[in-house]
């Protein structure tokens, strides 16, 4: 339990060090109670903005294998 609550607390301390407002706003709303928060479109840009940061290299995309690793 020990490591769990130092990721948590290295975390929580990254989060309320944060300066980018954007990633502050996703973090809200990931744990927002409202079912779903974006409109749609809030999903049409995100979508948009993600696949021009992927088209341009700044996304690395995480290999198939390794996501099955990482939930078994």
């Amino acid at each position: 339990m020990e490591t769990l609550e130092r990721k948590k607390y290295r975390l929580i301390s990254a989060i309320i060090g944060d300066t980018d407002r954007n990633r502050v706003l996703e973090v809200e709303r990931l744990y927002s109670p409202e079912p779903c928060v974006y409109s749609d479109d809030d999903l049409r840009a995100n979508t948009y903005r993600r696949m021009k940061d992927f088209e341009e290299g700044g996304v690395i995309p995480i290999p198939h294998e390794q996501i099955i690793r990482r939930s078994v």
